[in-house]
């Protein structure tokens, strides 16, 4: 059954952007789809079902990479900024154990072989192209790959 949030009262100002949520992933071939289960609940507690087909996406590569690279269990974050000055946000942010890789060498336009997959695939090609930016961090233990969604 789904749930019903109340709506705060809040004199006509905008309520504060929920608490950032995390989501252990397990390194197995069922994680990607549990992801998408959990950020599909999430953005419909938060309204915003409308980016679910994209942010759906982007998890899966970022999730798919991560338990792929990493070899261990990572951890997903997801979080709604509200500024109050310009778009909401949303961030999704995976963190692995990988050996990292400068995503500068990941999106060119064509490659040498000009396939335009010298990472070994397209998915940070789509991450690139449904974000509003993107892009990956060390760690020193690893690192953190992140994507963006301006809410419109």
């Amino acid at each position: 059954m789904p749930r019903i949030l109340a709506t705060p009262r809040t004199g006509g100002r905008v309520p504060p952007p929920p608490r950032p949520h995390r989501y252990e992933l397990a390194p197995d071939d069922r994680t990607p789809g549990r992801v998408r289960g959990w950020i599909a609940g999430l953005l419909d507690d938060w309204r915003l079902p409308h980016l679910a087909d994209d942010l759906a996406l982007i998890a899966t590569e970022l999730t798919t990479n991560a338990l792929r690279h990493g070899g261990t269990t990572a951890l997903a974050t997801l979080s709604l900024t509200a500024p109050d000055r310009g778009p909401r946000t949303i961030r999704l942010e995976v963190r692995d154990s990988g050996p990292g890789f400068d995503p500068r060498e990941c999106i060119p336009a064509t490659d040498a072989s000009g396939t335009g997959e010298s990472c070994g695939g397209r998915g940070l090609l789509l991450v690139a192209a449904l974000s509003s930016r993107w892009g990956a961090l060390d760690t020193g233990a690893g690192q953190l790959v992140w994507a963006e969604l301006t809410v419109d």
